[in-house]
């Protein structure tokens, strides 16, 4: 079992690393943590760790000068240091002492991590065993490139632009950037974690770009989407359009062979022209739009940013809300949905004025060619249809099982018209169960309103009564009010009026009546009952006098 010391002044980040790795089950044993260097040396009096992780900027002793002080004692010790991406200055100070690995804290991941201190186990297994020649002094890596092209593309440059020497630690002072491509897999492309990336990683090398000028760098998002990152040398001059039609070209190879060879469909979004590497986040941003507009345009395709084709897409759009306009429809400025109305219709089986509520709203969405709009419209859809879902099932455990479906599949659906058809069928599907249910429960409707009948001067809510009957509180109430004809509340009302007109044919005091049929309140009681017969108690008492 190795060793491993944390260095990091940060509790909740010595936590964190802590808690990302299962250290026993790599073969691996944190043995102490500090908050300083000073901490670590006092940690280390006892005896060296073989791996040590530390934080460079640190109160007390940072991470360079403790860096230096274990260099003293141990030239073998692995080391990995942690910082943020604008520290690179100090990095440069820390690679002197020979450090292992360089990992910045915002792009950690488990998996990457893990992957790290597994490389650095084995290279202590190997400098074990007597048997094998010891190897030469690992090279250094000063920055791990992954990362620092991450960190370019999801957040930008530091204050905008980028020092040489930052680009030096990265290895990539003598290339420029020129585009960036998002290789956006479909719902399916990828049956389990990294599979797919490798192999796209291994059929984009096969394909290559067709020019010895032009280099990349393929890089994962920390979602997990593969981006090439297209370069040139910073004295070569490309064609532009050149570099644009090899890109198109060899996208368009690669989505074929996917095709042809796994059956996996892939979108490839293409960013516009990059001049420097402090722009890749725009170019990052565009690359990903291209992609999306798959929603609009369909899918296995090479989607170009500030090509015709998108921009006849965004013509025709604005071309329809404006037709739509002149015709006296216009689109709701916010697009919000209505679950009260979608609810009502469910529990009103109503299916055709249901699927037409849809297709407009999805002919709305086509229009706006907005994906992000998709994706929230979508998400409130499905929480309708998970919130409904529980109220007309008495199977907990299938509803369950059910709303995992739901999020499975939704999760797959890569345009528009396949989610307007899951939307529709999930829905029919939904008021088909709810019409079986129905045919069932009548009678416990019936049930409720004899209990009403006899019960009536008691405390009763909708949540006892549907509680009584063994349906939920909302499912309930629509049941009621389709069997009966009016809500839970009004029928209830209604027949505690009724019971109070027989009594006050009577000698009891009209006050004392209303808390008999179970309305306390006489102001109140005297207010609904006159809502209801159209007169106060004491005008209906001396009417059904003057009738005697």
């Amino acid at each position: 079992m190795y060793r491993v010391i944390i260095v990091e002044d940060e509790f909740i980040v010595r936590y964190g690393i802590r808690s990302m790795i299962e250290w026993e089950a790599i073969g691996l044993e944190v043995t102490g943590e500090a908050a300083n260097g000073r901490e670590a040396l006092e940690l280390m009096a006892a005896g060296l760790p073989d791996i040590l992780i530390t934080d460079i900027k640190m109160p007390v002793m940072d991470g360079i000068e403790l860096i230096a002080e274990v260099r003293k004692r141990s030239a073998e010790l692995k080391i990995i240091i942690l910082s943020n991406l604008e520290d690179f200055q100090y990095a440069k100070e820390a690679i002197k002492h020979n450090v292992s690995e360089y990992m910045i804290k915002s792009d950690m991941m488990p998996r990457d991590f893990e992957q790290v201190l597994l490389k650095l186990k084995e290279s202590l297994e190997g400098a074990q065993k007597p048997w094998e020649e010891k190897s030469a002094p690992a090279h250094i890596v000063p920055v791990h490139k992954e990362n620092f092209l991450i960190g370019l593309l999801e957040r930008g440059a530091v204050q905008g632009r980028i020092e040489r020497d930052t680009l030096t630690l990265a290895g990539l002072a003598d290339k420029r950037p020129l585009y960036v491509l998002q290789i956006l897999p479909g719902g399916r492309a990828e049956p389990e974690y990294g599979q797919g990336a490798a192999v796209i990683r291994s059929l984009f090398e096969e394909i290559g770009l067709n020019d010895p000028a032009l280099g990349y760098e393929l890089v994962r998002d920390r979602q997990g989407v593969l981006h090439v990152i297209v370069t040139s040398e910073v004295m070569v001059q490309p064609d532009k359009a050149a570099v644009r039609d090899r890109l198109r070209s060899s996208s368009e190879q690669l989505i074929l062979q996917l095709s042809r060879q796994y059956c996996w469909t892939v979108t490839i979004g293409i960013s516009g022209e990059v001049k420097e590497w402090a722009d890749l986040k725009n170019a990052y941003v565009q690359a990903a739009g291209a992609a999306r507009m798959k929603l609009f345009m369909g899918t296995g395709r090479v989607l170009v940013h500030g090509s015709d084709e998108l921009l006849a897409q965004g013509a025709q759009s604005n071309a329809a809300q404006l037709q739509l306009i002149q015709s006296g429809t216009t689109l709701a400025p916010s697009l919000q949905i209505s679950s009260h109305q979608i609810q009502s219709m469910v529990y009103a089986f109503q299916s055709g004025e249901l699927e037409e509520y849809l297709e407009r709203l999805f002919d709305q969405l086509a229009m706006r060619r907005d994906a992000e709009l998709v994706q929230i419209i979508s998400l409130e859809l499905l929480m309708i249809l998970t919130t409904l879902w529980p109220d007309v099932s008495k199977d907990a455990e299938q509803v369950l099982e059910l709303k995992k479906q739901y999020f499975d599949e939704l999760s797959k659906l890569e345009t528009l018209e396949e989610s307007r058809g899951w939307f529709r069928q999930a829905f029919q599907a939904l008021v088909a169960h709810m019409k079986e249910m129905y045919n069932s429960d009548r009678n416990s409707i019936i049930k409720a309103t004899q209990y009403i009948q006899q019960y009536y001067h008691q405390e009763i809510t909708l949540q006892s009564i549907s509680g009584l009957v063994h349906l939920s509180k909302n499912y309930f109430a629509n049941l009621f009010r389709k069997e009966v004809g009016e809500s839970f509340l009004e029928y209830l009302t209604r027949i505690r009026i009724e019971k109070a007109k027989t009594l006050l044919t009577g000698e009891l005091k009209a006050g004392d009546i209303g808390s008999l049929v179970g309305i306390q309140d006489p102001k109140y009681f005297s207010k609904v009952f006159k809502k209801i017969t159209g007169v106060s108690p004491s005008e209906y008492r001396a009417l059904v006098r003057k009738e005697w």
